[in-house]
């Protein structure tokens, strides 16, 4: 019986070894396992504003795209200001400022994160649009010829380090991209393998980005959601007119129109005006040349009774 009570105990010392070592790896977490963004919200949500600029900034070391950017510099130039770093809370909020220039801080904002975010926004004040990306689309596309699009950068603070394009035949889903460094010229070519020729038009889907040197969306024109189009011409089909809205309105060329006067409408009106103005003419030549009967003479003579008194 002592026996067996031994390797009962024994068992259970092995069990609860076993149980405590899986526990430990089960709830332990590899150093930098987290994402640096999740930890930075994460640490605000805790008012660790210290462990907020701390995983900001590990978090704007990788590729992020446009959307957590700007939650990440809004992260981190609230925490700087308010853990008394004033300059660096100024050079997050003017990197903000230049990828999302309309954002707003909430109402109610503590007067120590309004204090450097004004003054960051004292550097857009003549550049109202921050950093722009501004991509000039061809009136006319035609399948099987290559495309050339010219992109302007307007950058004040120097963060674009390449531009990036991304393009698509309107029901795919799969994205193609070409992307070239940021330059006084840049151009981004669609190649003509990618514009091939269909038996009727259809639309290439196409958007822009302005990325950082580690990858990062700093400003875009159009998104994968919501991408600019352009309508690609089959042989001998359409054309293409981009609107004031960048819209694009397709219809079939028009047809040159006849001169006024070689049109039948137009002889008919003059041949139908001619007769009625004839018409007129003789009746009102009628009218006035008829004898005047309006006024007539009447000789009344009349005999009346001698009176006899």
């Amino acid at each position: 019986m002592a026996h067996f009570r031994r390797r009962t105990y024994a068992t259970t010392l092995l069990v609860a070894t076993f149980l405590l070592s899986s526990s430990t790896v089960t709830w332990a977490k590899p150093a930098g396992g987290a994402d640096p963004y999740d930890a930075a919200r994460d640490a605000e949500g805790r008012l660790d504003y210290k462990a907020v600029v701390v995983q900001s900034n590990r978090a704007l070391e990788t590729a992020q795209t446009h959307d957590r950017l700007v939650n990440l510099y809004r992260l981190l130039g609230t925490a700087n200001a308010l853990v008394g770093k004033n300059q660096d809370a100024i050079d997050a909020f003017q990197r903000l400022l230049a990828i999302d220039p309309d954002h707003k801080l909430p109402r109610g904002t503590s007067p120590k994160i309004t204090g450097p975010f004004r003054e960051a926004g004292g550097f857009w004040v003549d550049r109202p649009g921050g950093l722009q990306i501004v991509p000039t689309l061809p009136k006319d596309a035609n399948s099987d010829k290559p495309l050339a699009i010219p992109v302007k950068i307007d950058d004040a603070m120097s963060l674009t380090a390449n531009v990036r394009m991304s393009y698509r035949q309107q029901g795919e889903s799969e994205w193609k991209t070409a992307e070239t460094p940021v330059g006084a010229s840049i151009t981004l070519n669609v190649p003509p393998t990618d514009i091939p020729t269909k038996a009727s038009d259809y639309v290439l889907e196409i958007y822009f980005a302005a990325m950082s040197s580690n990858g990062s969306e700093l400003r875009l024109a159009g998104e994968a959601a919501r991408p600019l189009s352009i309508a690609i011409r089959g042989p001998g089909s359409m054309t293409t007119t981009t609107t004031t809205t960048g819209a694009i309105v397709n219809g079939q060329p028009d047809k040159p129109r006849k001169p006024l006067i070689k049109t039948w409408w137009f002889w008919a009106a003059v041949g139908g005006a001619a007769v009625v103005a004839i018409g007129l003419g003789a009746g009102l030549g009628y009218y006035y040349g008829r004898p005047d009967t309006s006024i007539t003479d009447v000789n009344v003579s009349s005999k009346l009774p001698a009176l006899r008194f």
